[in-house]
């Protein structure tokens, strides 16, 4: 079934990790391989206010208003029908909204939890605490303040902010695969790009228990920004056949930028 939801984005944090490509690659299902640079897969991780999202044909006091936290994969996968597209592959999100808990896992892939999600700003730092979800499994802290400008980070894997641009630049795509590897289910963002802008941020303090539990320990900051208010139109249900040559049984990295 194909549904289209509309929102928007306000504020929304964007940090960038990477991490070892061997541990990331078990995370995958079959038909879905990593992006990687030097040996590292990244996980971008999003904090964001959605407000008022809700089906594009509804007026906006119907919509919902939500705190989501999503742990994302670069990912790619090749197509039967149109080639190799790029996106991001979904972890797990936290949402401070019980029903999406719900609800929202049976139209999306995005994996939802509940949790409670708090959100404080003041003129020289922004502060996020996750908290409450089972098992402290999702439960995270993390403060932040804007900077002038950005800085190529001393433990990155790039060897410039151009070739980070590069690589972690994303298409606004989710992407799932299927059980069997054979086809990729597609939730598509729609957003008009010129007004897509971001500030480069400091993380002071980060803790994010979830890439512990499965197994991401060495988690290396490369990227942190803070996006302007931005709409958003999700387009849901998009279902497409992979290349039978790329449907393995082990995930592996496909693309890897060395020069």
């Amino acid at each position: 079934m194909n549904l289209t939801m509309v929102g928007r984005l306000t504020p929304c944090l964007l940090l960038s990790y990477a991490i070892a490509s061997r541990s990331a690659a078990r995370l995958l299902p079959p038909g879905l391989q990593l992006i990687t640079c030097r040996d590292c897969a990244f996980l971008n991780i999003v904090v964001c206010r959605v407000e008022r999202i809700r089906p594009w044909f509804s007026p906006r006091s119907f919509g919902l208003t939500y705190w989501h936290v999503a742990y994302r994969l670069h990912v790619r996968a090749t197509l039967e029908n149109g080639g190799p597209i790029e996106g991001l592959y979904f972890l797990r999100s936290d949402v401070d909204q019980q029903v999406l808990s719900i609800v929202g896992n049976w139209f999306t892939d995005f994996r939802f939890h509940a949790a409670r999600i708090h959100f404080s700003t003041t003129e020289a730092e922004s502060c996020v605490q996750v908290r409450g979800t089972h098992n402290v499994v999702g439960d995270a802290s993390v403060r932040l303040r804007t900077v002038a400008r950005d800085c190529q980070l001393a433990e990155s894997p790039f060897c410039s902010l151009q070739e980070r641009e590069r690589v972690l630049k994303y298409a606004p795509l989710s992407m799932a695969a299927s059980q069997s590897g054979e086809f990729v289910r597609l939730a598509e963002v729609r957003r008009r790009e010129a007004a897509w802008s971001e500030e480069p941020v400091e993380v002071v303090q980060a803790d994010w228990a979830y890439p512990r539990s499965v197994g991401l320990e060495d988690l290396r900051l490369v990227r942190a920004t803070r996006v302007k208010p931005i709409d958003y139109r999700w387009s849901l249900g998009r279902r497409e056949r992979i290349k039978a040559v790329m449907r393995v049984t082990e995930p592996h990295a496909t693309r890897t930028n060395t020069d």
